[in-house]
């Protein structure tokens, strides 16, 4: 890593850029990213990538990228700025598919990935199971106070993940806590996330260990994502043993709390404003566009890292190559010259589809498209069984554990039933 003479501006946002990993930062960033977009970008902040471990891994300085336009530009120039992660390579954590490839490897898993990860095999293998299980999820809290993320939203998405590679259905819960540790949001040890990283990869090494030898030895299986992993096949080329461990792992950590959160968020929302959960309920077409408006103002993934290849400037800073990058979508989808009071959430916006929750260009997230069914199946469900919903923000609590993801720990609310 390069070193950088810092001018009076920046020395004056060394604090801001240093506590950016406080509990108070990570439950609300949005104000610290404004004051951070007024300026160019800030070098020196020391956080971790998904995976590491606080207290054992050591964090490069990297510069924080806030504005949308800067945001947008690393996105667009993978050329330039590589996801090859050195620091998650060298710590306990499994180096995930996709997310921390470049070309030309990269476009190769891609493929792969799409041939495997069909809209169709999304679909056939997952609607009418989730249907269901959502629909017993709601009944079975329906008229009671819960905490809808530990009840609702925290279930969800690992079902799915079970649905999608065949693994047995009360595993779920230990992919809640393995996703949890591994993406350096929720409060673990140290010594429990380099666990948690641990039974993760040594439990899909076992459980697709379990699926070659089916395969090898003629047994019928099914016909879900692992075996599709194990059998795509693009120009000939097909995926190692261990690259179908590692997409495993990198669905269940990339999905299963991501969506987590974004199933919470709104429901936040609905607290924020009850009007909402009649104005959905009475017309279902407005769920799309609330759920995009949602991803906008409160996605959960805030930032993600880089490693610059060569020489440029952004936003109006000369970066080295060699330098560390941190940027920050949840910055660009608040950025005021974009997207017209950023903090208020407005229904319809008519560029709402600008906002970079996803990513953009080659490494926009095979994912979403998943997120935004699992979503909606949640909703209709609710809007069909519920007449509302009641709580209030003040008695929530978003995580602090990093600056990786936001969302909440505990939203306590109650599912209003439609008998009276």
């Amino acid at each position: 890593m390069s070193s950088h003479v810092v001018d009076g501006a920046d020395t004056d946002l060394n604090e801001v850029v240093a506590n950016m990993l406080s509990p108070e930062c990570i439950q609300n960033p949005y104000p610290v990213y404004k004051k951070l977009r007024s300026q160019s970008p800030v070098h020196g902040l020391l956080d971790y990538p998904p995976g590491t471990v606080p207290g054992v891994d050591t964090p490069f300085p990297a510069w924080v990228i806030t504005r949308y336009a800067d945001v947008d530009y690393v996105l667009s120039n993978p050329d330039i700025f590589s996801s090859e992660d050195p620091m998650q390579a060298n710590s306990s954590a499994p180096s995930l598919m996709l997310v921390n490839h470049d070309k030309p490897r990269h476009t190769d898993l891609r493929n792969l990935a799409k041939m495997a990860f069909t809209p169709k095999r999304i679909h056939d293998n997952i609607v009418e199971r989730l249907r269901s299980d959502v629909s017993a999820i709601v009944d079975r809290n329906v008229g009671q106070s819960i905490d809808f993320m530990e009840e609702v939203a925290g279930v969800i998405p690992a079902l799915v993940m079970t649905y999608l590679m065949g693994l047995p259905k009360e595993d779920y819960k230990k992919l809640v806590r393995w996703a949890n540790a591994f993406m350096v949001s929720s409060d673990f040890t140290s010594q429990e996330r380099q666990s948690c990283n641990e039974e993760l990869f040594h439990y899909f090494v076992a459980k697709v260990g379990e699926r070659y030898s089916d395969i090898e030895a003629g047994k019928e299986v099914t016909d879900d994502l692992m075996t599709a992993f194990i059998t795509a096949e693009y120009e000939g080329n097909g995926l190692s043993k261990e690259e179908v461990v590692l997409f495993c792992i990198t669905l269940v950590v990339a999905g299963a709390e991501t969506t987590t959160y974004f199933l919470g968020n709104l429901m936040g929302v609905m607290l924020e404003d009850s009007s909402w959960f009649e104005r959905l309920k009475q017309d279902r077409s407005l769920i799309r566009p609330f759920m995009e408006e949602c991803l906008r103002r409160d996605g959960p993934p805030q930032r993600l890292f880089r490693c610059v290849l060569k020489d440029c400037e952004v936003g109006g800073k000369a970066i080295k190559a060699g330098d560390w990058v941190a940027f920050f979508m949840a910055a660009a989808n608040h950025d005021e010259s974009v997207f017209e009071n950023p903090e208020q959430f407005i229904l319809g916006r008519k560029n709402v589809s600008k906002h970079v929750t996803f990513g953009r260009g080659i490494h926009h997230c095979l994912g979403a498209p998943l997120a935004r069914i699992e979503a909606e199946i949640m909703l209709n469900t609710m809007f069909d069984k519920c007449a509302a919903v009641e709580g209030s923000l003040a008695n929530s609590c978003r995580q602090s554990g990093g600056l990786l993801a936001y969302g909440f720990s505990t939203l306590p609310l109650k599912l209003v039933s439609t008998n009276p």
